[in-house]
Parts: C-alpha cells; sequence; structure tokens
C-alpha cells in the first residue's frame, strides 16, 4: 500500500485519468439504470396486452361454451325480463301519454280575455247613496210631501250683521264673460241637514229627515241664486 500511495503521489497524470475514467463509467451506469427502469415496465405491459388480444381472438369463445350449459347460458334471468317488461311499458305509457297531449293542443281553442271595464266616468256621488242629494226621479211616495215642506218653511232671512256690503268687482272687459262671484263665508246660511237612519225610528221620521233635507237644499238654492241676481245686476248698473 505504501508503494501505491508513492507511486500514486508520484504520477499525477495517471492519477488523473484513472479519475476521469471513473467517472465516465458511473454516468454510463446511470443512463443504462434509467433506460432499463423506463423500458422495462412498458415492454412488460406491451406483452400481456398483446397476449390478451390473442387470447381473446382465438381461444375465449372456447372456453366459455366448455365452462358451462349451452342451453343455460341463452336462456334470459327473471330479473332482465321483469326489467324489460317495466322499460316497454313505460315506453309505450310516454307515448300515449304524449299523443294525448298533442290531440288537446290541437283541439283547444283560446279567446283572448277582455280588457277590464274602466268605471271612471261614473259620478262619485252613486258610491255612497246615503249621503248624496236626492234626484228628482226618486222614489214617487216621496214627491207629494215635498212641495208641501218647501212652502211651509220659506227660505231663511239672513241675519243682521254689523259688517259692510260686500263690494262691487269690477267690470270686465268688452270681450271677457262677466265671472260670477264666490259663495260668502260669512252669509250665515244654515248648513243642508245631513240624513241619519237610527234602529228604533220608524217610517215617520225617516220622511221627516228628508222633508227637512229638501228644504234646507232649496233654501239654499234659492239663497243662493238671489246673490248671484244681485250680483249680475249691480255689474249690469
Amino acid at each position: 500500500s505504501g508503494s501505491e500511495a508513492s507511486g500514486g503521489s508520484m504520477d499525477p497524470q495517471f492519477e488523473r485519468q484513472v479519475e476521469t475514467i471513473r467517472n465516465l463509467i458511473g454516468s454510463y451506469m446511470r443512463i443504462v439504470t434509467k433506460t432499463t427502469k423506463d423500458l422495462v415496465p412498458k415492454t412488460i405491459m406491451m406483452l400481456i396486452i398483446n397476449n390478451c388480444k390473442d387470447f381473446i381472438n382465438g381461444e375465449l369463445l372456447a372456453h366459455l361454451y366448455a365452462s358451462g350449459d349451452q342451453s343455460q347460458m341463452m336462456e334470459e334471468s327473471p330479473e332482465e325480463a321483469l326489467k324489460r317488461e317495466e322499460m316497454l311499458r313505460m315506453y309505450h305509457a310516454c307515448k300515449e301519454a304524449l299523443h294525448i297531449i298533442g290531440d288537446v293542443s290541437m283541439a283547444t281553442v283560446t279567446t283572448p280575455v277582455p280588457p277590464p271595464v274602466k268605471n271612471d266616468w261614473l259620478p262619485s256621488g252613486l258610491d255612497n247613496p246615503r249621503l248624496s242629494p236626492p234626484s228628482p226621479g226618486g222614489p214617487r211616495r216621496t214627491m207629494p210631501m215635498q212641495p208641501t215642506a218647501a212652502v211651509s218653511r220659506g227660505p231663511p232671512i239672513p241675519p243682521a250683521t254689523g259688517r259692510p256690503a260686500p263690494a262691487i268687482p269690477n267690470r270686465p272687459g268688452p270681450g271677457m264673460p262677466p265671472s260670477l262671484p264666490g259663495r260668502p263665508q260669512g252669509a250665515g246660511l244654515p248648513p243642508p241637514l245631513i240624513p241619519s237612519r237610527s234602529q228604533g225610528q220608524g217610517l215617520g221620521t225617516g220622511l221627516s229627515q228628508r222633508m227637512q233635507q229638501a228644504a234646507g237644499q232649496a233654501a239654499a238654492h234659492a239663497a243662493i241664486n238671489e246673490l248671484k241676481d244681485s250680483f249680475r245686476m249691480s255689474n249690469r248698473h
């Protein structure tokens, strides 16, 4: 060993050559090992697949016929027969349902729905007939009583107050019609009575309330007409 150590140390060029050869051999062996690990599994799988293909194509059918009774192998199991019948029934039921739906769709005639009727043009007084004034064409049984009540009870005289007379409006131009003055706020006219229905009163009470309401309305209309006539006369003068 001493001679080898001395020789190695004495010839460094030879030692470098040996190290280079050792590195090359190690690299070559690593390449061979990696290639073998990559190719051997692929080669084995290729051989297995090729052998299975040859067996299936040449000998599988013969082995199947030889392994059992051929008559039993060709029979259908009860479970498969029941499943096949259920599938057939479902198919025929769906086909018939589609045929019925098609017939109904072809025979059905649809008509457009008419638009809703709007009753905005109706007067608002018809919604509450209790508070609306009596119409001229009302019940015939109350018509003979209204003139008597109107004659017996004349239009109320407005009370004398210390307020001055209302100012006379200016005369409008020749091209404009005269405007009607509004109803004065402090004229002192009693408001018309609103009829009220009670549970304990009879037919006579209802007639008297209607008479009072009609008389009050007639008096109010007469007072308004008198005021309008007076203003018109003042505008003319």
